[in-house]
């Protein structure tokens, strides 16, 4: 958890502790009908026709509450801009990442360990939200529901053809790269011209490469007094630049849009993105035979899936429908409503008693199942620091040193900066 760093993330318009007490208090009501009206704050795009009709079903099956979604694109900002009213939603739908943790640290959401809610969660999954924020000691401020996995997704017929298997170790991995590039094959399709592109590499590779956890691992760097540095993930951003040698020429024009199109038309052997690039791609080649597997570690036993909470629930520190509320997201989270979300969205259930059914999600689950899971490193940068240029120019130019010291330089004025307002 993060102490107190973060807590400048609504500084200049309320206090924390003014947007606790009223927290929820503003968005539920209850109508003439005689019934209690919530609203369901959701960011997922893809998702608004399957929310639809979880309001619809949940709404036919306790009549004496009506949900009503609330679709937001840009939702953290809306998000922030309500909070500092007081106007906070009754039901939030998140995404676990940095905005999140600097959302929760503030403490303006529920410590859902005051229910059951949490029962049955994968722990490995549920820690994650744990390490981005939290409102106090012993809190856990979100519910995790759904779950993306990134690793490197692969086309299972190149593979096929060429006579190769997945790579379990990174050695592994440069010698099926050298394999496939020998029977004319490009090994990746790359797509860099968007920056943010480059950093799946860097949250797969990193994820294994922190033996003691990520979280740790940034937890330490925040200590400005700490001596650590972004030296010690050289190894991570050397593989990153040795891997980004294998695949198409052409990969510096290419845009997210454009890798997904020219990797559904069997352009590359792999893709090195996560789980959440399968639909976009599947809408290219609907029939394209999918699979994935975990980015590899140089010890095979030392690899780990790198996860993010792609949906997280959570709502107020004191709703004003509590007894509702829980109603709800207990909806939500019963298992035939989970695997209903996951099946379409491709995505991987937090309960325990679940699994993904996506033949192409299939690599990755056993991570899941054993545990052996870490979060996303890219989600412990302040906004302000610009990750995703400083890894694109490196993917370019291949300058470690600059890359370093300038990750070093921006992390220490951006995370001093905070420290102080804080």
């Amino acid at each position: 958890m993060r102490a107190l760093s973060r807590r400048s993330f609504l500084a200049g318009t309320a206090t924390a502790a003014a947007l606790a007490a009223t927290g929820g208090t503003l968005a539920g009501c209850s109508s003439g009908d005689g019934k209690v009206h919530l609203e369901l704050f959701q960011f997922k795009s893809e998702a608004i026709t399957l929310f639809d009709q979880i309001c619809e079903d949940f709404n036919a099956a306790n009549p004496d509450i009506v949900v009503t979604q609330n679709f937001q694109a840009d939702n953290i900002t809306s998000l922030r801009a309500r909070l500092v009213k007081g106007d906070t939603p009754d039901l939030i739908t998140i995404n676990g990442d940095y905005n999140y943790g600097a959302l929760a640290d503030t403490g303006i959401f529920y410590d859902f360990n005051r229910t059951d809610l949490l029962d049955g969660v994968n722990p490995s999954i549920a820690s994650i939200l744990d390490t981005l924020g939290t409102g106090g000691e012993g809190q856990t401020n979100g519910v995790a529901f759904a779950d993306n996995g990134s690793g490197i997704i692969y086309n299972r017929d190149v593979f096929d053809a060429a006579g190769l298997e997945p790579p379990t170790t990174w050695d592994e991995l440069i010698e099926i790269c050298d394999e496939f590039t020998a029977q004319g094959i490009d090994p990746f399709y790359w797509a860099i011209k968007d920056n943010w592109t480059g950093a799946p590499a860097f949250n797969s590779l990193s994820g294994s490469f922190l033996a003691d956890g990520v979280a740790a691992w940034y937890d330490q760097r925040r200590d400005l007094d700490s001596g650590t540095s972004f030296a010690e993930l050289s190894p991570v951003f050397e593989k990153m630049y040795q891997a980004i040698q294998y695949g198409n020429a052409d990969k510096a024009a290419l845009g997210y849009n454009d890798g997904n199109q020219g990797f559904a038309q069997g352009k590359a052997a792999m893709y090195w993105h996560g789980t959440y690039a399968i639909p976009a791609i599947r809408s290219y080649n609907p029939d394209i035979n999918l699979g994935t597997f975990a980015a590899p570690a140089d010890d095979a036993a030392d690899t780990k899936v790198v996860s993010g909470v792609d949906v997280a629930l959570t709502m107020g520190e004191n709703p004003a429908h509590l007894e509702e509320n829980l109603r709800f997201f207990q909806y939500l989270m019963d298992e035939a409503n989970m695997t209903a979300y996951c099946d379409e969205q491709v995505a991987y259930p937090t309960l325990t008693t679940l699994s993904a059914q996506d033949p192409a999600l299939e690599g990755l689950q056993p991570y899941f199942d054993a545990g052996r899971v870490a979060t996303y490193s890219d989600h412990n940068f302040p906004p302000a620091i610009t990750l995703n240029a400083y890894i694109q120019q490196y993917l370019f130019n291949g300058d470690l040193d600059q890359l370093i010291s300038t990750l070093d330089a921006q992390w220490n004025k951006v995370v001093r900066r905070i420290n102080e307002t804080a």
